[in-house]
């Protein structure tokens, strides 16, 4: 879902769509029988980072609004694990087809419908939520944790991981892109000589995650969101926060989740202590985080993020999001900024309180869990062998069926 939520023109008696909101062909939502609406507005939502997907936001001729989604990628387990919370546990959940079921396929498109939230996203123009909301949106996550995997697909997505290349990997291949500048054709010079200012930052993210995940323990494993920050929240006008957009939903440590809202992901909605506290206290205090698996995720999350946008302004996007170069480039530099993701893994490294390895934060007032806190080797910055990267064009693969290998988490 987009970061912003326009409104259409009001409903027209004609039966035909308002100028205001006609798109050109090309523009236009899938055919929508399967759910049997008859569409009479619709609105495509610009913005976002996934070229691979679309959002539109539609009306039908009984003024119902509607959130309208065709994707390339398999989210059938977050769409089955939406539907299985139900319409009131704050997780917008599918509209059913006529069938029964959670989405259909258009020429290999996986298309879902879910109500249209009408109300603020929480990350637009820096709203943020209160504190009363961050307290709710812990009791939203909390419900999402609590319930059964669905069994009758498999996430796509396996643990911390979320796309389809390891962040190393693609950390590797840009690294290579850009030290090598000089004979790489068409790349852009302010980007190369933004990776090499930070390259040893995320290097040492790299390091760090490698070295946690090599000293993990065992942990139990949860229905998770995937990627529930502020920009995946919508406030209704009652105040009542909304969670959207489950493509990420997988089965994993509840870290995965946590891990934005104990260190924040957005730099212009930073999470304060207080925010912090709300939200636990919405969540419930009988659980315990383990602060290096916090750490590490983290330092993956980070690594995704700012090695996707590099990719992004490289030319991975689609003529969807072209018009919105100058946002993600600006976005790149706040991931890299004070505020950013990348900063805020940083600060949590240098408040290490001992060699032997960081504190466990406690959320609970309860005995802790059978999962011991893990102990890191200590943090070195040796140096990475880049290897040769393929210019090969990108390409968009049809819907897979099938859960893809991911690293254990």
């Amino acid at each position: 879902m987009s970061a912003v939520h326009p409104t259409l023109p009001s409903p027209s008696p004609s039966p035909s769509p308002s100028p205001q909101a006609s798109l050109q062909p090309s523009s236009a939502p899938p055919a929508l029988d399967a759910w049997g609406l008859d569409v009479v507005d619709e609105l495509l939502i610009i913005g976002g980072l996934d070229p691979d997907a679309a959002v539109w936001q539609v009306r039908d001729r009984a003024g119902d609004e509607w959130a309208v989604k065709a994707t390339r990628r398999d989210c059938r387990f977050g769409l089955a694990l939406a539907a299985a919370l139900g319409p009131d546990s704050g997780v917008v959940a599918p509209l059913p087809t006529r069938a029964g079921d959670h989405r259909a396929e258009r020429d290999g498109l996986l298309v879902s419908v879910s109500p249209w939230i009408l109300g603020d996203d929480a990350a637009e123009e820096g709203r943020g939520l209160d504190l009363d909301q961050w307290a709710e949106l812990g009791a939203v996550v909390r419900r999402v944790h609590d319930q059964p995997p669905p069994s009758s697909v498999a996430p796509l997505r396996q643990g911390v991981k979320r796309t389809g290349r390891r962040a190393r990997v693609r950390l590797r291949d840009l690294d290579a892109r850009f030290v090598g500048a000089g004979q790489a054709p068409g790349v852009d010079p302010e980007l190369a000589e933004l990776w090499h200012v930070h390259r040893d930052r995320l290097r040492r993210l790299e390091t760090t995650a490698l070295q946690l995940k090599e000293a993990r323990g065992a942990t139990a494993r949860v229905s998770c969101h995937g990627d529930p920050h502020l920009g995946n929240v919508v406030v209704d006008p009652a105040g009542r926060p909304w969670l959207i957009d489950l493509d990420e939903a997988t089965v994993a440590p509840r870290e995965v989740d946590l891990v934005l809202v104990e260190l924040g992901v957005l730099p212009g909605l930073p999470v304060e202590p207080e925010h912090r506290a709300a939200f636990r206290r919405g969540y419930g205090d009988d659980v315990r985080l383990d602060d290096d698996r916090i750490t590490r995720f983290g330092c993956v999350r980070a690594l995704e993020d700012v090695t996707a946008v590099f990719a992004a302004l490289e030319g991975a996007h689609s003529p969807q999001h072209s018009g919105d170069l100058v946002g993600v480039r600006a976005g790149l530099d706040d991931l890299l900024g004070p505020s950013g993701l990348v900063s805020l893994v940083e600060e949590r490294l240098s408040r290490a309180s001992h060699p032997t390895g960081r504190p466990t934060h406690d959320t609970a007032t309860t005995a802790p869990t059978a999962t011991a806190p893990i102990t890191p080797a200590p943090i070195t910055t040796a140096a990475i062998t880049t290897a040769p990267i393929s210019t090969a064009p990108i390409t968009t693969a049809p819907i897979s069926t099938a859960p893809t290998p991911g690293e254990p988490t």
